[in-house]
Formats: structure tokens, C-alpha cells, sequence
């Protein structure tokens, strides 16, 4: 079960989901700036953060049927449409950059879901995971829907990347003052965001990984893939006749 995409769109709209979308928005800016020339997707609730990809060739927002989907602020042209959540219709090696927010979380196959990442990212294609970090207070805390599905941890994120031929390149966290929309600690956001990453860096509420598709399978993954070819069936016992 998917988080509805009106409420999805009620938090962005509001003070808190905005000062969230600004701390979040500034990191992915950070690593691919204005993505000049990149075909662009995201998935899942992504439409608030493709807003910054200016130099973009085109930039699609992608959303699971069961969501819903809903421009930020409303798409011009075609832009934005529901999807089977593994099965995208797009063509094969056809995106440059795909964005992964609120949607890898309530996945019910996570692998899967990459597995599809995968096939639609060019060779050197990149992408960005923002998930809800398990040691976090904002997957603790049900006001958002950081809240909502699996949270995750790095190491666990690093593993289904492994596991689905990814190679993750960077890291980096947001999200640290506390996911309440009180004016006061929202005037303190950028300075909680600021000494959060150097003071507590592992309690980031959100966590941020750039990784690039590989086209090569891990050396275990081939060696025992080996093994079980090379390695000879049982023989079968026949039963003998009285």
C-alpha cells in the first residue's frame, strides 16, 4: 500500500515539507546540477525536486499507479503519468539520471524495482536514492511520509545497490532538525542541518546515495554462478522391480 498522492502533496505544500524539499533539493543540486543535455526521470513522489534540472533535455515524473500522480507545481505538456511499478514504459538504456523519492521505501520488491532502474539507464547512466533513514527521527515520527514503508540503512542500501548491479560512487544524508512545523524550529532548520552533518552525521533523517549502473556482475556472483553449472546432477535412484 502506497502513500496517497494528496497527502504526499499536502506535506510539500506546507512549511515543513517545503523547508524539507529545500535541504533535500540543495544536495541533489550539489551532484548533478542543472543536468545539461541528460534525459531525466523520477520515480515514485519525485515531482517536487525535477523542478532543477533546467538545462535538462527532457525530465519525466513517473509515479506508481498505486499513488496517484500529481504535477509540482502542474506539469506543461506530458510530463508526468502512472506506471506499473516494474515495468516503466520506457525503452532500454533511455534515461541519463533517474530520481528515486518515496519510492523505493514502500516497494514490495525493492529488487525488482532496481532491476528496472537498471534497464532503463544508459551505460553510464546515474542514479540518486533519497530513503528514510532507519536511525533517524523523521522515519520515527508518522507526520511525514518519510514515515511511511522501510526505512533504511546504509549498509542495506549499499547491499541491494551490490546486489543489482549498481555501483554506488557517493553519500550524504539530510534532513537533521527535527520533523516538527513549529515556526521557531523551523527558523533553526539551516542551522541544525549544518552542525547535524558534521556533529551526528549518521542521524540524517533521509539518506542521500549516488550510484552508476555496472554492466559488470560481481566476481562471486560469476564464480558461483560457475560452480553451479560445472558442478554434476545427482544421479537419480531408480527404484528396483520386486
Amino acid at each position: 500500500m502506497r502513500t496517497d498522492v494528496l497527502d504526499l502533496h499536502a506535506f510539500y505544500d506546507s512549511p515543513l515539507g517545503a523547508a524539507a524539499r529545500a535541504f533535500i533539493a540543495s544536495r541533489i543540486a550539489e551532484a548533478w546540477g542543472e543536468a545539461k543535455q541528460c534525459r531525466i526521470a523520477g520515480f515514485g513522489y519525485a515531482s517536487p525536486y525535477l523542478g532543477g534540472f533546467a538545462g535538462a533535455e527532457r525530465v519525466l515524473a513517473l509515479a506508481p499507479a498505486a499513488q496517484g500522480v500529481m504535477g509540482w507545481p502542474a506539469d506543461a505538456g506530458n510530463r508526468a503519468g502512472l506506471v506499473d511499478e516494474y515495468r516503466w514504459p520506457l525503452p532500454d538504456a533511455s534515461i541519463d539520471r533517474l530520481l528515486i523519492v518515496h519510492g523505493l521505501e514502500e516497494a514490495g520488491d525493492p529488487r525488482r524495482l532496481m532491476r528496472e532502474a537498471w534497464r532503463v539507464l544508459t551505460n553510464d547512466g546515474k542514479v540518486i536514492i533519497v530513503a528514510a533513514h532507519r536511525r533517524g527521527l523523521w522515519s520515527i515520527v508518522e507526520t511525514t511520509p518519510f514515515a511511511a514503508g522501510r526505512p533504511y540503512l546504509k549498509r542495506q542500501l549499499k547491499n541491494l545497490l551490490n546486489e543489482t548491479l549498481f555501483r554506488d560512487d557517493a553519500w550524504s544524508a539530510a534532513l537533521y532538525f527535527p520533523p516538527f512545523g513549529a515556526r521557531f524550529l523551523l527558523r533553526a532548520a539551516p542551522a541544525w542541518e549544518g552542525a547535524g552533518s558534521k556533529l551526528w552525521p549518521g542521524l540524517g533523517g533521509v539518506l542521500m546515495v549516488e550510484a552508476t549502473k555496472s554492466l559488470m556482475a560481481p566476481v562471486v556472483q560469476v564464480q558461483r554462478a560457475r560452480a553451479g553449472a560445472l558442478r554434476p546432477a545427482a544421479a537419480r535412484r531408480v527404484p528396483q522391480r520386486a
